[in-house]
């Protein structure tokens, strides 16, 4: 099983823009299938790739340079 980050495909500030780690179990042309990493008592979900895309997570991102 491997993990991945997902990301809303969207983004725009209305929309959650979290990122989800979700242990993959299967995967098809349209969908991820797994449960968040975050709560695996969670059922399996699936994951619709037009709507999710798989990111690097970068923890610095968002973060302004307080430089000016």
């Amino acid at each position: 099983m491997r993990i991945i980050k997902l990301k809303c495909e969207l983004d725009q500030a209305n929309y959650d823009q979290a990122v989800r780690e979700v242990a993959v179990e299967s995967e098809d042309e349209n969908n991820w299938y797994g449960k968040p990493v975050a709560n695996p008592a969670c059922l399996t979900l699936h994951w619709p790739k037009f709507a999710w895309k798989e990111v690097e997570e970068n923890r610095d991102l968002g973060k302004e340079n307080s430089n000016g």
